[in-house]
């Protein structure tokens, strides 16, 4: 019985193997050809061998793409690691305690529960009408959507993970609120920024290059 287990366990590996690889190997193969062999002979080598469809790319502004890509995801993820978990230290201090940061914790992640699809379009209507249809809009925006469920999984760490006893504990020894946060609660928290770091980068990176307007010439407005 354990025996047909590891067969089926290999078998299962392999076919995912395949699923990922075969598409990938095609998809390879058919940048080096041109569209006519990719119609005629897809699963042919190609002949003759060219570069021009990534020549093409980079006449089209796809480094620039790129560039942009790399500005706004790298700046949002800073930002959002910066300012969240700040926010969150508070409200997980004060969550039971004060009835305004109950409120203002609840307000905060409703957005959890409104898909983007329904805001979408009257996100795009209204940064195109502050003029932020661009590189610094695209930060503030990727940076207050991401608020909703990092708030929330930054809180529910800090409420499990790091005991309010560290806060009078650094309180006795003369440490103030901000030398307490930066030099012992946000170090604590470095499993939750990774968490964090690759949520928000799994879906900064795949929509900015499609969200950002370009010029003819590959530059943002």
């Amino acid at each position: 019985m354990k025996r047909k287990g590891t067969v089926f366990s290999y078998l299962a590996l392999i076919l995912g193997f395949c699923l990922i690889f075969i598409p990938l190997y095609f998809t390879v193969l058919s940048s080096f050809k041109e569209t006519s062999q990719i119609t005629g002979n897809f699963f042919g080598l190609p002949n003759p061998f060219t570069m021009d469809n990534f020549q093409r790319l980079l006449d089209d502004g796809i480094s620039q793409y790129f560039l942009n890509s790399a500005v706004i995801s790298v700046f949002s993820i800073v930002l959002i690691t910066f300012f969240v978990p700040m926010a969150a230290f508070s409200i997980a201090r004060n969550l039971s305690k004060k009835k305004a940061f109950a409120l203002m914790y609840s307000f905060l992640i409703l957005g959890i529960f409104v898909p983007f699809q329904v805001i979408m379009i009257p996100i795009t209507t209204m940064m195109t009408k502050l003029g932020l249809s661009n590189i610094p809009g695209l930060i503030i925006l990727y940076l207050a959507y991401a608020i909703p469920q990092t708030l929330f999984l930054y809180v529910g760490y800090i409420k499990t993970a790091i005991p309010e006893e560290l806060d009078e504990a650094a309180e006795i020894d003369g440490c103030g609120k901000f030398r307490m946060y930066f030099q012992i609660a946000f170090p604590l928290m470095k499993p939750m920024h990774a968490t964090t770091l690759i949520i928000n980068a799994l879906w900064t990176v795949p929509y900015t290059h499609r969200t950002l307007p370009t010029t003819e010439s590959g530059q943002t407005h």
